[in-house]
């Protein structure tokens, strides 16, 4: 079927059923979901693309390099290879999470507790890493941009102390994303 042979469609088609279930859930009588609960499922949907990411790159692609030949390693390097179009969904992912995340504490308002503003500190944090440290970092690592080994590898450790402090950080943000709608810890 057409819908399981291109990753694109097949999104399309996870968010068209999801519309529909809501249509029929409104139809007999359940309620349709406000801009409120449209940004947290956004974020939601979004958060789970990033961190996932967050989490292959630093459990499985990292430490999966060392026994990858060069020849493997170039081809998942070149343009559209697979390391770059992960990289595009990572920041992406990291940009609609932050966007939505701010939608989402805008609809709170005075009611977003302390708990929901240390997770979303901590994901600003993350985010600016991704943006302003791991992505120009990686650019060079990738030949995105022309870089000497010296500055690969000073980039590498930049973006891999960078990516770990996601992944330190990504721990009580989700606590903290949880906590304040099911078990509030500061509020």
């Amino acid at each position: 079927m057409f819908i399981f042979k291109n990753h694109k469609v097949s999104i399309i088609t996870g968010f068209v059923l999801s519309f529909i279930l809501i249509a029929i859930a409104a139809v007999s009588g359940g309620n349709l979901p406000d801009h409120f609960d449209m940004a947290r499922w956004m974020h939601f949907m979004a958060g789970i693309v990033w961190i996932g990411l967050l989490y292959y790159f630093n459990f499985v692609q990292v430490p999966s390099f060392p026994h990858v030949s060069a020849e493997t390693k170039k081809d998942l390097f070149q343009e559209n290879g697979l390391v770059l179009r992960a990289l595009w969904w990572f920041r992406w992912g990291a940009m609609f999470t932050l966007i939505s995340g701010l939608a989402l504490m805008g609809a709170m308002g005075a009611s977003a507790g302390m708990d929901i503003r240390i997770g979303a500190l901590f994901g600003i944090i993350m985010w600016a890493n991704v943006w302003f440290v791991i992505w120009p970092a990686q650019r060079k690592i990738v030949g995105v941009v022309e870089a000497s080994a010296d500055e690969k590898a000073s980039a590498a450790k930049r973006a891999l102390i960078a990516s770990r402090l996601n992944v330190i950080l990504s721990i009580p943000l989700l606590l903290f994303m949880a906590s304040s709608a099911h078990f509030p810890i500061f509020n």
